[in-house]
């Protein structure tokens, strides 16, 4: 069974990105920790947040997740943890969506949430006993779209029209194109989405630019641009 299919030539860049947001849940300046069974089975991960560096090897039999080697740089420097996966995940068929219901032992229930799947949309739902807050992410007019408790985020992911293999985040108010080419997306592109195939690996590049870097003396730990590289497992061959 293959996990993704490879295109040697080139990657939609929309519906990778939408199954990138679709199986990481973890708010957005955590390191992307719990995977939903889905296309996208990392191999490893590499990011930088601000002068900080997080790297995760993920270990895998078949399709269940074995454990997860963390390394860190700056404060604690070298340091690295092992970290076995104590959360159980149920799945349902709910209509047309797969609900997903991730447990967590009992000193971390508050921790648990839902998860509503669908081709072009995902619900994510936490804290149902405080009201509910809900993340949507749903993908219309090859455009990525996100709500926050019924409140669109202002800003889009769509892909450059000259290339497949790469996509914008950015402000989602405006969006202008001329001779193909990307002219102006709101007020500024801060995020870029890249994908790259390469010895059977799927990589995907993250790179958002530090728009805090003149208001704020950088410390040991902060400053700098954010870098996330991760490699995607290669597909395992049919038998």
């Amino acid at each position: 069974m293959a996990f993704l299919v490879l295109n040697a030539n080139a990657v939609d860049c929309i519906r990778a990105t939408f199954d990138y947001y679709a199986t990481q849940y973890m708010p957005e300046d955590d390191i992307k920790l719990y995977i939903l069974p889905g296309n996208l089975k990392p191999d490893s991960l590499h990011q930088q947040h601000h002068s900080q560096v997080y790297t995760i090897k993920y270990h895998w039999t078949g399709n269940h997740l074995d454990s997860m080697t963390f390394a860190q740089s700056c404060l604690n420097k070298g340091n690295k943890v092992t970290v076995v996966p104590d959360w159980k995940v149920d799945s349902a068929k709910v209509g047309k969506l797969k609900r997903y219901t991730w447990t967590f032992p009992p000193k971390y229930a508050d921790m648990d949430f839902t998860v509503y799947r669908g081709k072009d949309s995902v619900d994510i739902i936490y804290d149902p006993e405080e009201g509910a807050t809900h993340h949507t992410f749903y993908i219309k007019n090859d455009t990525i779209h996100k709500l926050d408790s019924g409140i669109p985020r202002n800003w889009v992911i769509y892909r450059d029209p000259k290339n497949e293999n790469k996509c914008y985040r950015a402000n989602g108010k405006e969006k202008t194109f001329g001779n193909g080419s990307v002219l102006k997306v709101g007020e500024e592109v801060y995020t870029t989405y890249e994908y790259e195939t390469r010895d059977g690996f799927l990589i995907q590049k993250i790179f958002e630019p530090d728009r805090n870097k003149y208001f704020r003396a950088p410390g040991p730990c902060e400053g700098g641009d954010e870098y996330t590289t991760i490699f995607y497992r290669k597909p395992e061959s049919k038998k």
